[in-house]
């Protein structure tokens, strides 16, 4: 919020736009890069944290980071193998984009 303009808020406000009309259409839009970036990351970070998904995952929900571990522990080094290019690369391809976005919006 504090890179948003103040003057466009008030501008609107002058105008006589609502609350929450001036935020779906003048403070959301300046705010959705950085929102997008944010939520990229977190994404990024969720995806590679393998404490807590062996921790907190449901038994009948396959999650990547959880089936590399199983992969390698029970010796299917080429699965394992497979799964972690998968992993690599949705994390690259992510992170590619955060940077394209960021470069778009600076």
């Amino acid at each position: 919020m504090g890179a948003v303009p103040t003057r466009l808020s008030e501008g609107a406000r002058t105008l006589g736009v609502r609350r929450w009309r001036r935020l779906r259409t003048v403070e959301l839009p300046l705010m959705a890069p950085g929102l997008l970036a944010a939520g990229g990351l977190v994404f990024l970070s969720v995806m590679k944290e393998l404490p807590l998904t062996l921790l907190m995952r449901p038994t009948n929900l396959p999650m990547l980071s959880a089936d590399i571990w199983d992969s390698t522990e029970s010796l299917f080094l080429a699965q394992a193998g497979l799964e972690s290019l998968v992993l690599v690369g949705a994390s690259g391809l992510l992170t590619w984009l955060l940077v394209l976005r960021r470069s778009e919006f600076a």
